[in-house]
């Protein structure tokens, strides 16, 4: 089974000829048991405008080895040599969390090219040093708080989260926050359950809440929501749609056997998507931002994004959430190549993201972060790469991230010591992605009495906002 995608997914996200597989499926969304996500009363209509953007890195991106103890670098090289894997001290970003006790950690050098002039930076380090970047530390799937020895000797009942170092199952419980009795779960995502009880935020307007460039995912999937998938447009038809005769005829034909349920639903379904579809592409060709992205594939999304939050006013809405990917962490071998081509890639696409909300106005406004399957085991494999593990630090990016320091705690780097689950570095997470999602939430506007519907698990740990926005 491919890193990048469940099956199911990559089946959906290739449906509906180019248009949107969400669409088509979101008609039979409604034959669902409705559930008091989409039941209880909701929130009046925002008079304020914010987005969050997810960034998926598919296949378990190693954060070993983009977050790097300076100082204590001892303890690092000591597992990782630098005829290995390890990246020397010397070659490190150098960062110095206030929260971290005076300790200095560094990024990989890859999140930021060297320049002559410091105020031609570009990359993460700058929006680090700008207070716009923080990392959260060691997070990960969790159904409570676990200790290296209760994960060992099992002895507290269904307390380990379902297949555990599995790509697709961890990757749907990042995109859940479900990681017990996976396979009776729900089949929604927090995007899309924050989507359904924050869907009032943006009045009456029809235009989807998420749009995802990544194609149709878990975390874009709600009760009530689903999100739109933008295209090139619709296949087989000329540029001028009006007076286009078979894209007529096809409209024409979704009006057919509206009295049998099933068959009007899709149509309806597949006639706005078709409608929404046409509403953002010509929102977004009305002006793009001026902010130069590099033409890559997370470039590219991250600049379809910024294009859509330009074209808030003309779509609408108040409230979005968007999904982007960028896949290829896999790195059993050749992690050092892997990471010297991809790493400047997601440096330079949030970099450019970033400066493009400020040339919008809304830096303040939108907030991006990152997620992944797990990181990486601390102990290097064969072939110069890694195994699969759990806990993971991740990115948060934008005007409201109190940045420039770390949230959560950093780990223990011994193998075998107290926050290993085995004896190769397989951090066990002390901070959960329901934590984290619900701190994004809670910026986004989703109430606190909803909470526990979109995350019913966060009760079982004490801090539910992590504070790293304001």
């Amino acid at each position: 089974m491919s890193e990048n995608r469940l099956s199911r997914r990559h089946f959906l996200k290739h449906t509906c000829a180019g248009l949107s597989a969400a669409a088509m499926m979101s008609g039979f969304s409604r034959f669902r048991t409705i559930s008091a996500l989409a039941a209880e009363p909701r929130a009046a209509a925002a008079d304020d405008y914010k987005a969050l953007v997810c960034i998926f890195l598919f296949g378990g991106i190693d954060m070993n080895n983009v977050v790097i103890p300076y100082d204590n670098y001892a303890d690092y090289v000591k597992v990782r040599p630098t005829n290995g894997i390890g990246i020397p001290q010397a070659n490190l970003l150098q960062i110095q969390p206030p929260s971290a006790n005076g300790l200095k950690y560094g990024f990989n050098p890859n999140l930021s090219p060297e320049v002559a002039n410091p105020a031609l930076a570009t990359g993460l380090l700058p929006l680090w040093q700008q207070g716009k970047l923080a990392v959260l530390c060691n997070v990960g799937t969790l159904v409570q708080p676990i200790t290296r020895s209760q994960f060992l000797s099992n002895n507290v009942a269904g307390a380990r989260p379902d297949n555990l170092f599995s790509h697709s199952d961890q990757q749907e419980q990042w995109q859940s926050t479900v990681s017990a009795n996976t396979k009776a779960a729900q089949l929604t995502g927090w995007g899309g359950r924050i989507a359904d009880r924050t869907a009032s935020l943006n009045g009456t307007n029809s235009f989807p809440m998420i749009v995802s460039t990544g194609g149709i995912t878990l975390f874009t999937t709600g009760q009530t929501s689903m999100p739109l998938v933008p295209s090139t447009g619709l296949r087989g038809f000329s540029s001028n749609l009006n007076n286009d005769a078979r894209y007529q005829a096809m409209r024409q034909l979704m009006t057919a056997d509206r009295n049998m349920t099933l068959v009007k639903s899709a149509s309806e379904t597949m006639t706005s998507a078709i409608d929404n579809t046409a509403l953002l592409n010509s929102a977004t060709a009305s002006g793009s931002v001026t902010t130069v992205f590099p033409n890559t594939s997370l470039g590219n999304q991250l600049k379809t994004v910024a294009n859509a939050i330009k074209a808030r006013s003309v779509l609408g809405v108040s409230r979005q959430i968007f999904f982007v990917s960028y896949g290829g962490w896999d790195t059993h071998n050749n992690e050092i190549g892997v990471h010297n081509n991809q790493l400047p890639q997601v440096a330079q696409a949030m970099y450019a993201f970033y400066k493009a909300t400020e040339e919008i106005g809304v830096a303040n406004d939108v907030t991006a972060f990152t997620l992944s399957d797990f990181s990486r085991t601390f102990q290097p494999a064969s072939g110069g790469g890694t195994d699969h593990a759990w806990g993971s630090h991740h990115l948060i990016l934008g005007g409201s991230v109190r940045g420039g320091d770390f949230y959560g705690r950093f780990p223990n780097l011994a193998l075998s010591g107290p926050d290993d689950s085995s004896d190769e570095g397989r951090w066990i997470p002390t901070t959960s992605v329901d934590q984290y999602a619900a701190t994004l939430a809670a910026w986004y506007g989703l109430s606190t009495s909803d909470m526990p519907l979109v995350f019913p698990n966060l009760g079982r740990f004490s801090t539910p906002n992590l504070g790293f926005l304001t």
